[in-house]
């Protein structure tokens, strides 16, 4: 009786615990579709430029490297995340050289990228910094994944 007893006590335990999950729980940095929400002081949105709402990065860990869509270009190259957390370089990225009226926005957004010395992420939120310890992110992304 007293083991029927504990078994039904840790039955109840794992459904109380298993019923607190995050709806929506903290994205990786690595193997996730980053979708650029901001670059320094410029919040991208749906109606700006037509297409640069799908500009996006990916770090893809074990191999280190990193891929993306600019406003106007796809682009690619390598990535270093150092011991410590939250560290992160970018190396400068290959581009394809395709012109578009969002020219000027891809390039702030491809310059800021090796200006990355540190990450955080909070929730679904990503945002690079550079090394000048400003509390303003250099670019900011948002992992739109489903959680469902």
């Amino acid at each position: 009786m007293r083991h029927l007893f504990t078994l039904l006590w840790g039955l109840a335990l794992l459904v109380l615990v298993s019923g607190c999950k995050d709806e929506h729980p903290e994205s990786s940095l690595f193997n996730t579709r980053w979708m650029l929400v901001q670059v320094e002081e410029f919040p991208i949105s749906l109606s700006s430029y037509g297409d640069t709402y799908r500009s996006y990065i990916e770090f893809t860990g074990g191999i280190n490297r990193t891929t993306g869509l600019a406003p106007c270009n796809s682009f690619g190259g390598s990535f270093t995340s150092g011991k410590e957390p939250s560290v992160l370089t970018i190396s400068q990225q290959a581009a394809t050289k395709v012109s578009c009226g969002a020219l000027s926005l891809e390039t702030k957004y491809l310059e800021a990228l090796p200006r990355t010395v540190r990450y955080e992420i909070t929730g679904r939120e990503l945002r690079l910094y550079d090394a000048s310890n400003s509390l303003n992110p250099l670019l900011i992304f948002e992992d739109r994944t489903s959680t469902e």
